[in-house]
């Protein structure tokens, strides 16, 4: 099943920034260093499949990772 990358992208920008953005500034989280350390691993792990799988460049696959991390560390309830 292929996956079109940049929907998905878009998909993730668009309804992710303004949540991104509150919980980052609660946690003080501006780079995958400030994350906690498990975190931090699946942050790296994310990071890889981006890459490697994504086919993006390192730089897009982390902050990509970082954003999804974000979210999946304070969901909304």
């Amino acid at each position: 099943m292929a996956v079109n990358l940049q929907i998905v992208r878009e998909l993730v920008e668009a309804e992710s920034l303004s949540r991104i953005t509150d919980i980052s500034q609660e946690n003080q989280i501006t780079c995958p260093y400030d994350l906690p350390m498990d975190w931090r691993i699946e942050f790296e792990e994310r990071a890889a499949i981006l890459e490697y799988d994504g086919r993006l460049t390192r730089e897009m696959a982390e902050k990509q990772a970082l954003q999804e991390i974000l979210i999946r560390m304070n969901p909304r309830e």
